[in-house]
């Protein structure tokens, strides 16, 4: 029974010892982490999304730019045009188109200068929340590989801390084992040496057999003694 309790330890010490609610916080946290940078990451679309937006738009005022400025030169060429031919009236119009054409290519003007700064105000938008979400996603990274490292390193100190313990048992089972082999060896010399000396059967063999070899080793012996003796 005490050997069976010492093995199953020593079994479920390299069992699964993380059947902890901690697993779950773990999951939940690397989702949160992972929700925050897809929020982020939506975030830098949308402000992308506006930036080419007001680009598209800078882009429609700077045609309307040029149009308008073709015309005004129209306008211009046609009043001086009427100047020379003497058509004053002519000339009146063209002038007063060519000052309307003017102040709507200032306003588009005022317009696009606006949106160049709109836009230059996007983009640096935009590079500051990149630079933020790729500094998130390092620093999440990191934590989550911190945290799973440290969660292995738990789990390695328990284990350890358990081998330890159970490394106790272990000796001291050890030791009862040898001393009980001890115990058993000496056992059975002792059993050789009777056996040996007629005092107890052989397997198989009689009592009375037993007697006459024993009364054997005693001559045997008593011979013996006085050849050491004469030498």
């Amino acid at each position: 029974m005490a050997d069976g309790g010492i093995w199953t330890r020593l079994t479920g010490l390299f069992r699964s010892r993380t059947a902890r609610d901690d697993s779950g916080d773990v999951e939940a946290l690397r989702e949160r982490l992972d929700q925050a940078y897809r929020t982020q990451s939506a975030l830098l679309s949308q402000v992308r999304r506006g930036v080419a937006d007001v680009a598209t738009s800078r882009k429609r005022v700077e045609i309307q730019l040029s149009s308008l400025r073709r015309e005004i030169e129209s306008a211009g060429t046609e009043a001086k045009s009427s100047v020379d031919r003497g058509d004053d009236a002519g000339a009146r119009r063209a002038i007063e188109r060519q000052v309307a054409l003017e102040n709507a290519a200032a306003e588009l003007e005022d317009r696009h200068a606006q949106l160049r700064d709109e836009e230059d105000r996007l983009q640096a938008s935009a590079g500051g929340i990149e630079r933020q979400i790729e500094d998130f996603r390092l620093r999440k990274d990191t934590l989550t590989a911190r945290y799973s490292a440290a969660q292995a390193r738990s789990e390695i100190n328990d284990a350890t801390t358990g081998i330890g313990s159970a490394a106790g048992d272990v000796g001291q089972l050890m030791a009862d084992a040898e001393r009980h082999t001890r115990e058993l060896e000496a056992t059975a010399d002792a059993v050789d040496e009777l056996m040996h000396d007629g005092i107890i059967t052989r397997p198989g063999e009689s009592e009375d057999e037993a007697l006459r070899r024993r009364f054997d080793e005693a001559l045997k012996g008593d011979d013996h003694g006085p050849q050491q003796i004469s030498q």
